[in-house]
């Protein structure tokens, strides 16, 4: 087994590892001692009897909603990448992205507020487990579609299955024949592995990834990308979060030849909205052409400001 792979299997066995939590079935609305693993201590209490949505404790429980605070579980996303999350059943969530340009152009462009690209998207609950989404973004014109699968919750590990297909809108301009529609689709996998540390403060995650594009710009690319991603959100206040994202190219000949993608955020909520200000050297908002496009390098400070807002039903 090779060193890296070595390190992946390890770091993934020590995310997901953890005590299984059941939640009760009777009568009784919740035991303080059952939910005592998941609360911090200045959240031992139940907020007001109000509840709060969003929140699908264990995936076999029968309760679909709990009063219980947890900062972290506030959107399917961390800064450009999902996170092992998925929405409760029949919940929806419109989110906004929205990236501007470098901030290193200079005050003649605002330091990147002159440019935009902006992603509208929608994401279903179908079931506790299984969450759809569609979107479309401006770079790229491209659509996308995606699945999200919850394989495991034991209450502090998780494992989630995400699959995106995109579709490229963009005018043809390559000259390519023959030209076939097959060759605007993108399509993204991921194995998402998190684990929840420090009573729920610290939410780290790793994603192993492939992208595969059925067109590629010359024959030195690689339609398949292999890549790793790692993501945290770390709570420094009961509704403030700190993220950050990095990935990490495995195909090593293609290492030299893209910007890995690198990103840190501030997340704050209130009732029905998330607010996500982020700074990224990516431009792009769907995986597959974030995680393989041309991106800032970010050892030169080629970072762009931008924010995702999101509104939950």
């Amino acid at each position: 087994m090779r060193p890296t792979t070595k390190i992946i299997f390890t770091l993934a066995l020590l995310l997901c590892s953890g005590t299984k939590v059941q939640a009760q079935s009777d009568s009784a609305f919740f035991d303080t001692t059952l939910l005592r693993p998941f609360l911090t201590p200045a959240d031992s209490f139940l907020r007001d009897g109000v509840p709060l949505p969003n929140v699908n404790f264990p995936l076999d429980s029968s309760i679909s909603t709990t009063l219980l605070y947890m900062p972290w579980k506030n959107s399917l996303r961390i800064i450009n990448g999902h996170s092992t999350y998925t929405l409760a059943k029949r919940e929806l969530e419109f989110c906004i992205q929205h990236r501007f340009g470098l901030l290193s152009s200079g005050y003649e462009n605002a330091w990147g507020l002159d440019q935009s690209n902006i992603r509208i998207g929608f994401d279903y609950g179908i079931t506790n487990r299984i969450t759809l989404g569609v979107g479309r973004a401006g770079m790229g014109k491209t659509a996308n579609g995606y699945a999200k699968f919850a394989l495991l919750n034991n209450g502090l590990g998780r494992i989630a299955w995400l699959s995106d297909m995109a579709y490229v809108f963009e005018k043809n301009t390559t000259g390519l024949a023959p030209w076939y529609n097959s060759h605007r689709l993108n399509y993204t996998h991921q194995l998402l592995l998190s684990r929840n540390l420090f009573h729920h403060k610290l939410f780290l995650q790793l994603a192993p990834t492939v992208v595969h594009r059925n067109l590629v710009d010359s024959a030195a690319d690689a339609n398949t990308v292999p890549l790793l991603l790692g993501n945290f959100r770390y709570s420094i206040s009961e509704k403030i979060c700190l993220t950050g994202e990095y990935t990490h190219i495995l195909n090593q000949r293609l290492n030299g030849q893209i910007n890995r993608s690198v990103g840190f955020g501030l997340e704050f909520w209130t009732a029905g909205h998330v607010f996500q200000i982020t700074c990224t050297n990516a431009s792009s908002l769907n995986e597959a052409r974030y995680l393989t496009s041309q991106n800032g390098d970010f050892r030169k400070g080629e970072f762009r400001l931008g924010f995702n807002i999101v509104r939950k039903w």
